[in-house]
């Protein structure tokens, strides 16, 4: 699976188009990017017929002192989802009338490059979200390091991930040609910064 997500690393940003990162087993989710820091959230059935869902990371430069190119994809975390996120009332169910549902959250150490401080190690948060199909983006406002953008959705899980002090505001909406009308409530996020890393891109 790494060699999947080291792939839709290089392959750049997902698009809001159904199928655009989806292979046979396993299919890419979603893609999170930040500078040199590259997250990617797969899902796939298991043998006993339940879906369960993967997370890797690589870091951009990183491989052999090579300037450009994303390392070898690590994995961080994975386990069971407990619905089919291919199947509409799944998903329904699990959104229970809502625009998202936080599926998973877990925090993880990773090496980031931003600080010397603890080797550079920081602890990220990470959270799944699952989304209506409804909505094809997500439009994200970070409050910590003024930010307001919108991502496309290549799938109904979509992944997001907060640096020591983050705290963001996430809401779904739907594209049309003239702008993006918003889908459901807003979910804030918050991350605790961290006193080693307070210091870090602001």
């Amino acid at each position: 699976m790494s060699e999947i997500a080291l792939e839709a690393l290089g392959a750049g940003p997902p698009v809001a188009t159904a199928g655009t990162y989806r292979t046979a087993e396993p299919t890419v989710a979603d893609v999170w990017t930040e500078r040199d820091l590259g997250f990617v959230l797969l899902y796939h059935r298991r043998h006993d017929g339940y879906f369960a869902e993967e997370l890797y990371y690589s870091l951009r430069g990183s491989d052999g002192g090579a300037e450009e190119g994303w390392a070898a994809c690590d994995h961080l975390s994975g386990g069971l989802l407990g619905f089919d996120p291919e199947d509409a009332s799944s998903c329904e169910e699990v959104l229970a009338g809502n625009a998202m549902a936080i599926v998973t959250e877990s925090e993880s150490m990773v090496y980031t490059g931003r600080l010397a401080e603890n080797e550079g190690d920081e602890l990220l948060r990470v959270v799944e979200l699952l989304v209506s199909a409804e909505a094809d983006v997500l439009e994200i406002e970070n409050l910590t390091r003024p930010s307001h953008y919108r991502r496309a959705l290549p799938s109904a899980l979509a992944l997001l991930v907060l640096l020591p002090g983050d705290r963001i505001r996430v809401r779904a909406a739907l594209s049309t040609r003239s702008g993006c009308i918003p889908v459901g409530d807003v979910i804030e996020l918050s991350h605790s910064p961290d006193s080693a890393t307070r210091s870090g891109w602001l």
